[in-house]
């Protein structure tokens, strides 16, 4: 007869930087701000259950979706806390120690910079330097560290949140070769390419520290949406669509201006476009006529230039020119 034996936790350095950044409730608060698709929930779903089930740390978890569709802005907020402080928020976290931006193009859009904390750990997909990265994102002061996420994911055949939670885990102090091993097992038809982008995103990333130069102020987090609770709910617990929706969202930092053109002359109204397009809100429909691309809710797949037959005029929908398909 065997005995199985369960593997003890092995407690982190106190100066390691998920330790030492803590808020008054001994929280260490991290954002990650992506795009649907990219993977963030899934990296940092597994890193949480690293820290927790190997590092003897706490903490609490919490993704955002929007409306779940490839290419709409999307973010997870991530707690850690030594074993035995208690926890007791859950929901976004709107003032981070650390950052984690999977597209720089998110910074102005979303105001990335709001919320941040003095000292904040700013991890950004970006192939700029740290200098240039500061300027964007209005750092008060902390760290940056750069990292080219997309050109690696891209050579090494892996995906995005692959080199970001390398550099993320890495600058948090979380030793390399116990996620290196949860990522091989995680994906293990993958794992050749996962952990070379792992390591290269190690390598290759860049970082700088900044002091409080007075040139940025710290700024409040943006909050999104009012408190939602049995105070302010409607007869009979109904909710508010129009105060807690996403109506009035704009999406166009998803496409960052990657928009088929419409040629209204080459339209046969066919409606292929509509069985691929990843949100129907793109196309304009009017009496059984398209009309146009209403830029909000496109994505900027380029799915519908696919599908759309070629008429005696031509294609009615087509790539911009100076962007490639």
């Amino acid at each position: 007869m065997t005995t199985a034996t369960r593997e003890i936790p092995t407690p982190l350095p106190a100066d390691s930087p998920v330790l030492a950044m803590r808020d008054e409730l001994g929280m260490c608060n991290i954002l990650l701000s992506a795009l649907g698709g990219d993977g963030a929930n899934m990296a940092a779903k597994l890193m949480f259950k690293v820290a927790c089930t190997r590092w003897n740390l706490d903490g609490g978890y919490d993704a955002r979706y929007g409306s779940e569709k490839k290419g709409t802005a999307t973010d997870v907020s991530v707690r850690f806390c030594s074993v035995g402080t208690p926890v007791r928020q859950s929901g976004p976290t709107t003032n981070p120690h650390v950052l984690a931006v999977f597209h720089q193009s998110l910074i102005e859009p979303l105001q990335l910079w709001r919320g941040l904390r003095r000292g904040a750990l700013c991890i950004v997909n970006s192939h700029h330097s740290p200098d240039v990265v500061r300027e964007r994102m209005r750092l008060h002061s902390g760290t940056v560290v750069c990292v080219d996420a997309t050109r690696i994911a891209a050579e090494c055949g892996s995906r995005l949140n692959m080199p970001m939670a390398a550099v993320l885990c890495h600058q948090l102090g979380f030793p390399d070769h116990v996620f290196r091993n949860a990522i091989a097992k995680q994906w293990p038809n993958a794992a050749e390419r996962n952990l070379g982008a792992f390591d290269r995103a190690i390598g290759e990333a860049t970082r700088a520290t900044f002091a409080d130069d007075g040139r940025f102020a710290i700024e409040a987090g943006v909050v999104t949406r009012g408190p939602l609770g049995w105070r302010n709910m409607l007869n009979g617990g109904t909710i508010d669509a129009l105060t807690h929706s996403t109506v009035g969202r704009d999406n166009r930092i998803a496409a960052g201006g990657r928009v088929p053109e419409f040629h209204a002359e080459s339209c046969s109204n066919c409606g292929i476009c509509l069985t691929v397009c990843s949100d129907p809100g793109g196309l304009l429909w009017r009496e059984g006529r398209m009309t146009g691309i209403d830029d909000r809710f496109c994505k900027g797949c380029m799915r519908c230039v696919e599908a759309c037959p070629e008429t005696k005029k031509g294609h009615a929908l087509t790539v911009p020119l100076g962007i490639s398909e």
